[in-house]
């Protein structure tokens, strides 16, 4: 079992068929699934369960849909929020249940055994291979999985391609004008025109939908702002540089970013502080910090940062 577990860790699964080349038989999985010490993600595909538990929701999915690739008959690419996983893109609350893969080969559209098999049309552009898989290409993926997700996951999963360069706003404005009679691409509209490729974080991204839903008005993101003799001080997340506001979201991983071999983390929040401080003499407005507490509408901290904008944009 040792070949098979090392097989497992590179890569989050081991087949069946894999297993018995190396001597273990049907009995011995079965007895490790009911001992506790396999779980069978799919069938005819298992990881140890110490493993398992270690994983995120997101790469437990991509090791379900490599595991089910591997097992297919026929040929098909990894498709919507499966392809994205395997761009590495954050999915935000996506639906992992399912694995998703569109037929190459004429396949029959179903959904079975976890898997959805979509009988989609695909050109030579729209499918790549990538790390020896086939899946389909970034913009159609996005697009695809737009249709699966609600608004500030597609955001932050469109935000993210963008930032990353996998795709373009006028890529995946060509695409979707392609394929407007498709069933659910009505509802991409909106987040299409809702993505920004200067967001930096799913914070940030998730922060631009909370101020449209707020009615606030549209920031400018990563602002950068220089002193009197055109030095650049720092660049802030958001600004209303007309109203002068300047906004930072703290999603606390950024001072680990930030943080030089040797460093005192205290000497990054410092750092941090002064950075700030030269920013609101410079402009003279106000700074605003924002963290993950407010990104839900209803919280009190939501209410008082909101409060505060519309304080400093009306003033």
């Amino acid at each position: 079992m040792q070949s098979l577990t090392m097989l497992a860790f590179e890569r989050g699964y081991f087949l069946r068929r894999e297993a018995v080349e190396l001597g273990v038989d049907d009995r011995s999985l079965t007895r490790g699934v009911r001992h506790g010490q396999l779980v069978r993600i799919r069938q005819g595909a298992y990881c140890p369960a110490d493993l398992w538990r270690d994983l995120s929701e997101e790469d437990r999915h991509l090791a379900r849909a490599h595991a089910s690739h591997d097992l297919l008959e026929g040929v098909a690419a990894l498709s919507h929020i499966s392809a994205l996983a395997e761009y590495g893109c954050p999915l935000w609350h996506a639906p992992f249940e399912r694995v998703h893969l569109t037929r190459i080969d004429g396949g029959s559209s179903r959904i079975e055994a976890g898997v959805v098999h979509h009988r989609g049309g695909l050109s030579y552009e729209d499918v790549i291979e990538r790390n020896g898989r086939l899946l389909t290409a970034p913009t159609r993926s996005l697009l695809d999985a737009l249709t699966q997700l609600d608004t500030p996951s597609g955001i932050v999963a469109g935000d993210w391609m963008l930032n990353q360069g996998l795709t373009t706003l006028d890529q995946l404005w060509a695409a979707k004008n392609s394929m407007v009679r498709w069933p659910g691409m009505l509802s991409t509209e909106v987040v299409v025109r809702f993505l920004d490729g200067d967001s930096q974080s799913v914070g940030e991204s998730l922060e631009r939908h909370l101020l449209w839903r707020l009615h606030l008005p549209r920031p400018v993101l990563q602002y950068r702002v220089y002193d009197r003799r055109g030095r650049l001080i720092g660049i802030t997340d958001f600004a209303w540089p007309e109203h002068g506001v300047y906004g930072e979201f703290d999603g606390r991983v950024k001072y680990g970013r930030l943080l030089k071999p040797g460093q005192d983390p205290g000497e990054v929040v410092f750092a941090e502080k002064r950075r700030e401080d030269l920013i609101r003499s410079a402009t003279d407005g106000i700074m605003v910090r924002h963290t993950w507490a407010d990104l839900h509408p209803r919280s009190e901290p939501s209410r008082k940062l909101v409060e505060l904008l519309r304080g400093g944009i009306a003033a």
